[in-house]
């Protein structure tokens, strides 16, 4: 155990301790092993449990423990003898709606992920057809602005954390990650389904150019030397040149793919644009591009976990994008994105899996816990619980037993859903 936490007989149990339990979690009707005992009732069920002892925390309790030996004077007729046993049938049925709703959670997020593979199937299909067929892409073009097209209207969206493709997708799912964000960026800002679908196509297709670049170059573990990097940026005209024979792509797309890697304060490429020459549409795709590149990078360049990546775009980068677009993403992600390691106010662990658009510091977050199996780990709605976020911590300095539970990406990759 920690050493912040001390062996405390249950009978000195009061309200405002904070413990931990000594027992598996699925032997006790608590939702967490670790919490603050809330009344004299929780102690009375602990007390009921199969164990002598807790852990205590002091740091972390509002109160003392009950002097040793005390024994508790209760007038006998005022004691129900079954109040014991119906609080914990209480708690345990409680319990059990929560185990229910996270089985319900995870079924959800099982159909995300579905629909996720179906778009990386759409997406790798494109690719495929793109640089020599152009316009045999329309449909499977079509068909993913579609899908996507269905969050769209929603008021409501959820963005989840993916399992991850294969290092060979890697371009596929980038984009599809930009495409994601850019949609849920444009949602916020009010663009109507017009503007969306061009917004979409055109952040799907942002990198087709790269198709005629050549793979050496493109999928280049170490820097670029400067031939190397001219050529590689030659992917944007490549890329308007090839959608300009695809019906689905407008001339408002072709501005996207040609402008994406603009950026306001005129160091961007092509063509060095600044501020609102830039389409507006491109500057939400370029933003959201650097974002995941700074998280799924490429020519040597480090990843960054996605809290580390939105703090470095909004404090060194901000002369690059629009400032009312990036205050819009930064509060659109939330202080802490999917795929983030926090440490919670009661000192556990756990990643952030999803965050819902309308309640964006309350994320759903998977806890670690040595004694569930982490296929089964607890999911905490932070909408409710008592629990806040502490901080976020880099997987470099997480235990490697913590790593192997939550299985921390060093790439990630999102898609959402429309909540309930």
């Amino acid at each position: 155990m920690s050493a912040s936490s001390i062996k405390l007989s249950t009978e000195r149990l009061q309200a405002g301790l904070y413990i931990k339990l000594p027992l598996k979690w699925r032997d006790h009707p608590f939702m967490l092993n670790r919490f603050q005992i809330e009344s004299e009732a929780q102690a009375k069920v602990i007390r009921s449990l199969p164990t002598s002892f807790v852990y205590y925390y002091p740091d972390k309790s509002t109160t003392v423990p009950l002097p040793a030996l005390t024994e508790k004077k209760e007038n006998p007729d005022e004691v129900d003898p079954h109040a014991v046993s119906r609080e914990k049938a209480a708690m345990e049925q409680e319990k059990q709606q929560r185990i229910e709703e996270q089985r319900r959670f995870r079924a959800r997020i099982q159909k995300v992920q579905k629909h996720y593979q179906r778009s990386m199937a759409q997406l790798r299909a494109i690719n495929m057809k793109a640089a020599n067929r152009p316009q045999a892409a329309n449909e499977d073009v079509r068909m993913l602005v579609d899908s996507m097209m269905v969050f769209g209207s929603e008021s409501n969206v959820t963005l989840h954390l993916m399992d991850d493709p294969s290092l060979a997708e890697d371009m596929y799912a980038h984009s599809l990650n930009v495409a994601v964000l850019a949609l849920m960026l444009a949602r916020s800002n009010g663009y109507d389904n017009d503007q969306l679908r061009s917004l979409i196509t055109g952040a799907v297709l942002h990198d087709i150019g790269t198709k005629k670049v050549p793979s050496a170059i493109v999928r280049k573990k170490e820097r670029l030397t400067e031939p190397e990097m001219n050529y590689y940026r030659q992917h944007v005209n490549y890329g308007a040149e090839l959608v300009a024979e695809m019906e689905e792509c407008t001339p408002e797309v072709e501005t996207i793919i040609a402008q994406h890697h603009e950026f306001a304060n005129g160091s961007g490429f092509p063509k060095g644009l600044l501020g609102d020459d830039i389409d507006e549409a491109a500057q939400i795709v370029s933003m959201v591009n650097f974002f995941d590149r700074l998280c799924r990078p490429q020519f040597g360049a480090s990843a960054r976990m996605p809290f580390a990546a939105l703090s470095h775009l909004f404090k060194d980068n901000k002369a690059k994008f629009n400032p009312r677009l990036l205050a819009l993403f930064v509060k659109m992600m939330g202080v802490y994105p999917p795929g983030t390691v926090v440490k919670l106010s009661n000192d556990d662990l756990g990643m952030i899996i999803s965050v819902n658009s309308s309640a964006l510091l309350k994320p759903n977050v998977m806890i670690y816990d040595p004694d569930i199996p982490s296929d089964q780990a607890t999911i905490i709605d932070m909408r409710d619980s008592e629990l806040e976020i502490d901080t976020a911590v880099p997987i470099s300095k997480l235990p490697d037993a913590v790593k192997e539970y939550l299985k921390p990406r060093t790439r990630i990759s999102y898609f959402m859903d429309a909540d309930g």
